[in-house]
Order: C-alpha cells, then sequence, then structure tokens
C-alpha cells in the first residue's frame, strides 16, 4: 500500500528565503512545519526553531527531550510537537534559558527577536475575516487561525492586541491614516513606516498604500499592513 500524506521534510535548500532558516548548505533537509494556525511559506516548525535558529539541540531526538521537558512555550502553551507551525507575532518562551521572543521581521526573514517580560504579555493579531453567527454576533477571524466574538467597531485589516496567556483584548488598532504599520509583504518587507492614505483603485485593482518610510514615501498593497502600536518592538 502506498503512503498517504505530504511528507514531514523538504530540501532544505528549497524553503523559502524569507523564512529564517540557517545551515541551507550544510544540512539537506528540513523538518516541515505541520498544517495549523500559519502558512507552511510563513513559518518554521518548533522542531527547526530550537534545533537551527535558537542552537538549543543539535539533533532532532534532543529537540524532542526539551519539548516533553518544557523547554518551550509558544503564546503561553507548551509545545510538544517538533512539527508545529510557529510565525509571525507568535510570543516564544524559553523557560529554562530564561528567554522571550517575538517571532517578527529582521528585514523579509522571519526571525524571533527579544522582547522585555512586559512585551511578552502582548499579542498581535490581525483581522483577517469577519462574518455574523448566529445570535446575530460578530466573529473575527485572525491572521493565525484564531477565531473571537468582536463587534462591528472592529475591520477586516484592524490589529487586536491580546493579553497572554488568557487572552483577553487589551486593546484595537485601526488601520487608517496615522498607523504605524509593519510591512508584512512586497519588497518593502519587514519595514516600519507610517500610514498616510488609503488609495482605492477602480475595478478589481487591489486598493493600496501610501506611507512614510525611513526613505521617505513609497506605496504598496493595503492588504500588506500590519497596524501595530507604539509600544510594539520594531
Amino acid at each position: 500500500m502506498s503512503k498517504k500524506g505530504g511528507s514531514s521534510h523538504f530540501v532544505r535548500l528549497r524553503a523559502h528565503k524569507r523564512v529564517g532558516v540557517v545551515k541551507r548548505k550544510a544540512m539537506k533537509w528540513l523538518l516541515s512545519p505541520a498544517a495549523g494556525p500559519h502558512r507552511k511559506e510563513d513559518s518554521i516548525s518548533a522542531g527547526v526553531l530550537v534545533r537551527d535558529v535558537l542552537g538549543r539541540a543539535k539533533t532532532m531526538r534532543e529537540v524532542k527531550k526539551l519539548l516533553n521537558a518544557g523547554g518551550l512555550v509558544v503564546d503561553g502553551k507548551k509545545v510538544k510537537d517538533p512539527k508545529r507551525p510557529i510565525g509571525l507575532m507568535d510570543i516564544v518562551s524559553e523557560p529554562m534559558e530564561s528567554k522571550l521572543y517575538r517571532m517578527s521581521l529582521s528585514g523579509p526573514k522571519l526571525v524571533p527577536k527579544p522582547i522585555s517580560e512586559k512585551s511578552s504579555a502582548r499579542k498581535y493579531l490581525k483581522v483577517v475575516g469577519k462574518r455574523t453567527v448566529r445570535g446575530a454576533k460578530i466573529a473575527l477571524t485572525f491572521h493565525d487561525g484564531r477565531n473571537y466574538i468582536g463587534d462591528n467597531n472592529i475591520k477586516n485589516g484592524d490589529t487586536c492586541v491580546f493579553s497572554v496567556p488568557d487572552f483577553k483584548l487589551l486593546s484595537h488598532i485601526k488601520l487608517q491614516p496615522g498607523a504605524r504599520c509593519l510591512i508584512v509583504e512586497g519588497k518593502h518587507r519587514g519595514e516600519i513606516a507610517k500610514l498616510e492614505q488609503i488609495i482605492q483603485r477602480p475595478g478589481s485593482h487591489a486598493t493600496e498604500a501610501l506611507l512614510s518610510g525611513q526613505n521617505g514615501q513609497f506605496v504598496t498593497v493595503a492588504k500588506y499592513l500590519f497596524a501595530v502600536d507604539d509600544e510594539f518592538d520594531a
């Protein structure tokens, strides 16, 4: 009987360059992230994060021992599966090392950025879907697959800030002129800029945005923006 389903590994050199994977030429195989809260091309597996990025293990066997011992916590929950996908804005903790990180962007690459204990209690979630459910309630879907019952004041493209680990809504950042934004796609991926104007294009053309960055003004697609506040560690 033939094997069904995708492979749990793929050739390391084929990994998208925006995923911050190291040792591309030194090792052939890369543990593929399983299906989960983040898209495969926008995430890395917990095993790769622990072994290749953070350097806490030399083999996948050591990774599994560390995970089983509670050595990695994501968004306040212990991670035991080495294939668990980890992506943008996830809060990562290494209790044994007393290290805290937010998965963010360094240039175009997804990397764990060290953050303070105060920052680790805040999770940024972009609204990517909105619908009405039973009881005339408004259900929001976030970029990491979470769902939340919100209200009509929160629009697609806005950002909600939740507490970690209890996930209570702390604040709401509107995607509107004046907002501080992280660009998560396109040639400006990884840059922080101020949103100046939303530009509606006719027909089927994507809505664009005019922003001001360190190198002056530029235009990008509006859906590439992730609104953040002044407390966000760039």
